[in-house]
C-alpha cells in the first residue's frame, strides 16, 4: 500500500475555515488563534502546492480555482470527523450536558431530576443554567431547553410548554384594606418585573386596563425565579406561568389573582443539533423530557419556525 502524503492538519484546518467563512479574522476567531496563524498556515500550505488558494485583494479574500476545488472535500472531511468523533465519545460514555434557562432548571426540571436518574443510572447529568444561547459547535453542550419565540437556525426545536402568564403574590401581601378585585387594583401594590416592565405592560392590557402606564414602576429582577421568590417573601405582585409557580401554588406559598390567563407568545423549547441526538444518552434525555412535559412519542423532525428568543434579533444564534 502506497504511503498516505498529506500536508499537516494544522494548515488544512486554517484553509478550510478562511474559505468557507470568507474571512482570515473569522477563521481565526473559530479556531482560537490569531489572524497571523492562519495566514501563516496558509501561505504555508500554498508553498507545499506551488499554487495559490487564494486571490488576495486587501481585507477581501477570493478563493482560487485550486482553492474552489479544494475547499468542499476538506468540509466534509472535517464534518465526517466531527460528526464520528462525537458519536464515539456520545457511546463510550462521559457527562450528558444540558444548558437550560436558569429559572426553569430551579423550578421545574431539578424537582424531577430524580425520576431521570432512576430510569438511567448509568448517565452521568451536567446541567448548565444559562441564559445566554448555545453555540453548539464551539460549545460543550449537547442539548438545551430555552425560554423564547424558537427558529434557532440549524437546530431542532420542539416546543415543550407554551406559557400563559398570571398574577400572583404571596397570601400574606394583600391588606383587606386594599382589595384586589380587578386587575385596577393592582396600583396599589408593588408590582415585581422579570427583565423588563413590557410583560405586565401588556398582561394589564390584554386584561383590559386602559392606559395602564403607572404599572411601569418596581424592581426588576434578571430571571423569572428571583421575581418569584420576591413573591413569595411577601414583596409584591409578579407574573408567573405554570411551569414555574406550580410548586409554590400547590404548597400555599403564592395565590393566584384572578382567573384571567393571558397567553405569551414565547414557549419553552427543547433544542439541540440534529447530530447530537444520534447519541444514545441524548436521545434518552429528550424522550424522558417529552414524557414529562406530557407529550407524545415522537420522530426526530425540524421545526422550521420564523421567530427569535426572548430579547433578541433574529440572526443572534442559537440556544
Amino acid at each position: 500500500m502506497a504511503t498516505r502524503r498529506l500536508p499537516t492538519l494544522s494548515a488544512l484546518r486554517a484553509f478550510e475555515a478562511a474559505a468557507r467563512l470568507g474571512s482570515f479574522s473569522r477563521a481565526a476567531d473559530e479556531l482560537h488563534v490569531t489572524h497571523a496563524a492562519i495566514s501563516h498556515q496558509v501561505r504555508r500550505l500554498e508553498e507545499e502546492l506551488e499554487l495559490s488558494l487564494f486571490h488576495r485583494t486587501g481585507r477581501a479574500v477570493e478563493l482560487t480555482d485550486t482553492g474552489r476545488r479544494l475547499l468542499p472535500v476538506l468540509t466534509a472531511a472535517f464534518d465526517q470527523i466531527a460528526e464520528v468523533w462525537q458519536q464515539i465519545q456520545g457511546s463510550e460514555g462521559g457527562p450528558l450536558t444540558v444548558s437550560v434557562e436558569p429559572s426553569f432548571a430551579a423550578r421545574w426540571l431539578v424537582v424531577r431530576l430524580g425520576k431521570f436518574y432512576r430510569a438511567h443510572p448509568d448517565i452521568q447529568l451536567r446541567l448548565m443554567p444559562s441564559g445566554e444561547l448555545t453555540e453548539f459547535d464551539r460549545e460543550d453542550v449537547d442539548i438545551g431547553i430555552r425560554y423564547g419565540l424558537g427558529g434557532w437556525g440549524d437546530v431542532v426545536a420542539e416546543k415543550l410548554f407554551e406559557a400563559t402568564e398570571y398574577p400572583v403574590c404571596a397570601p400574606t401581601l394583600l391588606d383587606p384594606a386594599r382589595p384586589v378585585l380587578k386587575p385596577e387594583d393592582l396600583q396599589a401594590y408593588p408590582l415585581l418585573h422579570e427583565e423588563t416592565m413590557g410583560h405586565w405592560l401588556n398582561w394589564l392590557k390584554e386584561a383590559g386596563v386602559e392606559e395602564p402606564g403607572w404599572a411601569a414602576r418596581g424592581p426588576l429582577f434578571i430571571e423569572a425565579s428571583l421575581a418569584l421568590q420576591a413573591a413569595a417573601a411577601g414583596q409584591g405582585v409578579a407574573l408567573a406561568n405554570d411551569a414555574l409557580a406550580m410548586a409554590d401554588l400547590a404548597e400555599g406559598r403564592l395565590i393566584r389573582l384572578f382567573d384571567i390567563g393571558v397567553p405569551d407568545e414565547e414557549a419553552y423549547w427543547l433544542v439541540y443539533p440534529e447530530r447530537s441526538v444520534r447519541k444514545p444518552k441524548v436521545l434518552a434525555f429528550r424522550n424522558w423530557l417529552r414524557e414529562e412535559a406530557g407529550l407524545p412519542p415522537e420522530p426526530i423532525r425540524i421545526l422550521k419556525e420564523n421567530a427569535r428568543p426572548r430579547g433578541r434579533k433574529p440572526g443572534s444564534g442559537h440556544p
